[in-house]
């Protein structure tokens, strides 16, 4: 009978490992997904389901970064503990149970350790991509994928991709399909020889090669940008010149007109080809080289005839210059006791509805050389595109209109087009993104209807389309006790908001920043389980700050300039407290140190402290030069002999406020406290 029973035991414990060794061969080598493994589990022991569980749980967590070899070491703790263990489980010995589910959590932890050790430990200084990818895989990131594009084809074609590529590759094209095609006919009379301005030098061409980005994806060419960058010595000669013949005949290559589409989900899910997809254009890296010469010389062309408030596609000027601007008048106004409506257009499929025949009028309107304007006709004729979805592509159709976003001469003449729009209200733009503000007096009437009539009819001149739904409205002042009526655009009333997201910050009728605050301190919290991941990984404190100052803090940051000094205390200390969490993850060793003592070791500021800096930079960079976009905002300088004959003298006459509020705006608060 004892023998049996102890025979029985045996058999059931090589059972059991057995069973484990076959489940981690299943799990590390095939790589399954976690619903794969469970349903695995289920069909085992009924005794030990639960453990087993478990046990799959805690090592597949961190995206199996264990390895087979590992399970020699599972067996060796489980072997001793096999009877108990089966004994506790068939008792219902709980107890048991979790101190044996413990064990199994601690030597996760210490594989994790090992593995990121073993594998991405010297990655950060030696090989920064690979290291990235590594934290990545930690952390649980999502990695660019096709899933959502998977799953809209599930949704609309039975799982369909060719089917789904080929209708979104149409519904591209048919954007513009109201635009006329820039006829063949349209020529540029030809210089007899090309200006020395508009010769590509070799050495130049050569540079520009050895910069080549490896990681990026190739045009529809196919043509491995490594190759590019590691023989740009002997390829420099000839694709120089294939530039130069190409900018002296005014041809561009046909198959440098081509494009592979990416779409983009603007939403996430993606539910509607129409509205939720944003097409991203991958053009040969050729042709983006040569479009890169070309656009210097149209931005030297054009300095200085570009509207001053287009803030955007040009070096030196940003979403916070815009956003400064903005935010400037507005508290001027409201401090003066005047009030404010904000129109915040949206033009509908911007950069796809640009209408080949207008922007050649408009490069003869800034005077572009011929030999320019020649080039652009070939550029922008007979352009062809495809929908690229995961391997599967649609079939080539050609572009009648429109400009592909991610090339380099996109915005650029997307700027130039839009240039022509001219309100007589105050008119602010980053490239499509427009901004119309009108100051409205005490007991005045509001004239905004007349802007928004005079900006449809501008945009139809232009073949540009004013979205009125998404487009928004905005009153701040004491205007919001009467609202005025309400606007329409192009037969559709203009929804009223208290709060916008204007270029990446929050904006709110009551020109406070607790939006802002609210949404910045929820989207860094969601960025601190990855850094709580990584610690659990056994990353060092070096490399969890290196995570921290690149994926957490500049979220905490951007547009500092612009909200800083309008902060309250509270609003100050809520994003504080986001970083002193960071420093208790990086620094949860050292129980002892309170927040000042962790940033000393880390050699970081406060938040405050930081923003301050930016703050002050910003505006002696950007603001005090009298070349800058922003100098005319300050107000008039004060005489150099009256500067001189005082002992504390600003060098600007005071600017006046009425409200604290505006007291604390971006320009008075420098004046003040940096001059």
């Amino acid at each position: 009978m004892l023998c049996a029973a102890q025979a029985s035991v045996a058999a059931r414990r090589r059972m059991f490992f057995m069973g484990i060794s076959k489940l981690f061969t299943f799990i590390f080598h095939k790589q399954c997904h976690r619903r794969s493994y469970y349903y695995y589990v289920s069909l085992s022991d009924n005794k030990t389901i639960r453990y087993r569980k478990e046990l799959c749980h805690h090592v597949y967590a961190f995206n199996r970064p264990c390895t087979v070899s590992n399970v020699v070491g599972f067996r060796q703790i489980y072997f001793s503990e096999s009877i108990v263990r089966q004994n506790a489980l068939t008792s219902g010995d709980m107890a048991m149970y979790k101190r044996l589910r413990n064990r199994v959590q601690r030597l996760a932890r210490q594989l994790r350790r090992k593995y990121y050790k073993r594998k991405a430990s010297t990655l950060r200084n030696s090989n920064p991509r690979n290291w990235w990818r590594a934290v990545k895989q930690f952390t649980g990131m999502k990695p660019k994928s096709t899933e959502p594009l998977e799953s809209l084809a599930q949704q609309l074609y039975d799982g369909d991709v060719q089917q789904l590529a080929d209708h979104i590759n149409k519904f591209f094209q048919q954007v513009a399909a109201d635009l006329c095609p820039l006829s063949d006919s349209v020529t540029v009379s030809q210089p007899e020889s090309t200006p020395s301005e508009f010769v590509i030098d070799q050495s130049v061409v050569e540079r520009k090669l050895s910069q080549t980005n490896i990681y990026k994806a190739p045009g529809p060419d196919e043509l491995p940008n490594w190759l590019l960058r590691d023989f740009c010595s002997s390829l420099s000669g000839p694709v120089c010149a294939i530039f130069n013949a190409s900018v002296r005949e005014g041809s561009v290559p046909s198959r440098w007109k081509e494009a592979n589409v990416i779409p983009v989900p603007k939403a996430h899910p993606p539910r509607l080809i129409e509205s939720d997809l944003r097409p991203i254009s991958l053009t040969p890296t050729l042709s983006k080289l040569l479009e890169s010469f070309v656009g210097a010389w149209i931005l030297d062309k054009i300095q200085g005839k570009l509207d001053s408030y287009q803030y955007g596609a040009m070096k030196g000027r940003s979403t916070t210059h815009a956003l400064i601007d903005i935010t400037h008048h507005w508290n001027r106004a409201v401090d003066e006791g005047q009030s404010v409506r904000a129109v915040f257009i949206d033009f509908a499929k911007a950069f796809d509805h640009v209408d080949h025949n207008v922007l050649l009028q408009t490069f003869t309107e800034f005077h572009l050389p011929d030999t320019i304007v020649q080039w652009m006709c070939s550029f922008l004729r007979h352009r062809r595109q495809r929908v690229k979805i995961g391997s599967v592509m649609s079939e080539w159709l050609e572009m009648d209109a429109g400009m592909p976003q991610g090339s380099y001469l996109g915005p650029l003449t997307f700027i130039m087009l839009i240039d022509k729009l001219q309100m007589s209200c105050m008119t602010h733009k980053f490239v499509d993104d427009t901004t119309l503000s009108e100051i409205v007096a005490k007991s005045a009437t509001s004239y905004m209807q007349e802007c928004c009539n005079e900006l449809v009819e501008q945009s139809q001149e232009v073949r540009m389309i004013v979205n009125g739904r998404k487009t928004k409205e905005m009153i701040i002042g004491p205007i919001l006790k009467i609202p005025p009526p309400d606007l329409l655009l192009n037969d559709t009333v203009v929804d009223r908001v208290s709060t916008f997201k204007l270029l990446g910050v929050h904006v709110s009728n009551d020109l406070k920043w607790t939006e802002h605050v609210r949404a910045v301190t929820t989207k860094a919290s969601s960025r601190l389980h990855f850094l709580k991941q990584l610690k659990r990984a056994g990353c060092t404190e070096g490399d969890l700050l290196y995570f921290y100052i690149s994926v957490v803090r500049p979220i905490l940051e951007y547009a500092c300039p612009v909200w800083h000094t309008g902060l309250t205390a509270a609003q100050s200390d809520a994003l504080e407290a986001l970083q002193k969490r960071a420093m208790r993850i990086i620094h949860s060793d050292d129980n002892s140190g309170d927040y000042k003592t962790h940033i000393i070791i880390s050699g970081i500021d406060t938040l405050k402290d930081r923003r301050e800096v930016l703050t002050e930079r910003f505006f002696k960079r950007h603001v005090l030069p009298s070349s800058s976009l922003l100098h005319y905002l300050l107000p008039d300088r004060r005489d150099n002999d009256t500067v001189n004959s005082l002992r504390h003298s600003q060098p600007f006459h005071k600017l006046r406020t009425r409200t604290t509020r505006f007291r604390n705006c971006f320009i008075p608060y420098c004046l003040n406290t940096y001059m």
